[in-house]
């Protein structure tokens, strides 16, 4: 059965969340998507939890055997399956709000210019706890105008046209920047934008000293490869700078306690009423679920 909308999701010991993550798919106001849930050999109750799940015919769900393969190769995977015009990306431990794909949806439809799209996102942890909001940038070139640094659109925000997808595959060995890679590989290429409205409620509990210097080594390391010519190599040489700046940044903040971050998360960006629609779709997400 095609669909509008293939939601691709990977998996990994995500027995806390999926569930909630599921769920805000399943609330969603256009009814026309399939989600595809790829279990990347989780040793929690995460496959349990899925095996409840599979009554909605719309969501399929794969349990691989092959042990964890990582993020790159099972969104690569469920490119692969996908049956929708346009594929959504979901982590296993956010909640979509309940017109996302609507709303992403239209104005694809709307700008056939654009290839990828992202929106806005409030910042939680815990209980639903908003700490923040997530600094996006609407149009391509605010999006693109510091490469060097990064792309502001957060990944589980995207949604695309299939083949834009398929013509920029996840590359595998670039664990914690998977997407920073892929749109610093596309962007001169492609056509991005993001929605200013909120969507989605982006789950952060916190990046380990370790990870964050993954993510900015493997960051700086497409950088390298990406050189071609004078311009591409002055892109390199400041973003390997401003990152290894970060990387003294965030060992600083390691060595007194704090929690490394690869991105700031400002308190006052929230205003009341984006706090207020976000206790209205975490509450109502969880006055559904009890329901059921």
């Amino acid at each position: 059965m095609d669909a509008l909308v293939t939601v691709a999701m990977s998996v990994y010991n995500a027995a806390a969340t999926v569930e909630h993550a599921i769920c805000s798919i399943q609330y969603q106001s256009l009814n026309d998507w399939e989600l595809i849930v790829i279990d990347d050999g989780s040793t929690d109750r995460t496959r349990e939890i899925l095996a409840r799940m599979q009554e909605d015919p719309r969501i399929r769900i794969i349990l691989e055997p092959s042990g964890n393969l990582g993020l790159s190769q099972r969104l690569n995977q469920c490119v692969g399956l996908a049956r929708g015009q346009y594929i959504a990306r979901m982590d296993a431990d956010d909640v979509a709000y309940p017109q996302r794909l609507e709303r992403q949806v239209r104005f694809l439809q709307e700008h056939p210019d654009i290839d990828l799209l992202g929106s806005g996102a409030v910042v939680f942890k815990g209980a639903g706890e908003v700490f923040g909001r997530y600094p996006t940038a609407c149009t391509h070139e605010d999006i693109c105008r510091r490469p060097w640094w990064g792309f502001p659109l957060a990944h589980p925000t995207w949604m695309g046209k299939r083949r834009w997808f398929a013509s920029f595959p996840y590359r595998e060995g670039h664990t914690r920047c998977e997407d920073q890679d892929l749109l610093l590989r596309s962007f001169p290429k492609s056509r991005f934008a993001a929605l200013e409205e909120v969507l989605l409620g982006y789950r952060v509990e916190g990046m380990s000293l370790s990870n964050s210097m993954k993510g900015r080594y493997n960051f700086c390391r497409t950088l390298v490869s990406e050189v071609h010519d004078a311009a591409s190599a002055a892109v390199a040489v400041r973003g390997v700078a401003v990152h290894a700046l970060g990387l003294g940044r965030d060992v600083f903040r390691g060595a007194v306690g704090g929690k490394a971050w690869l991105l700031p998360y400002r308190r006052t960006e929230v205003d009341e009423a984006n706090l207020d629609q976000w206790r209205t779709v975490w509450g109502n997400l969880n006055g559904e679920r009890a329901s059921h």
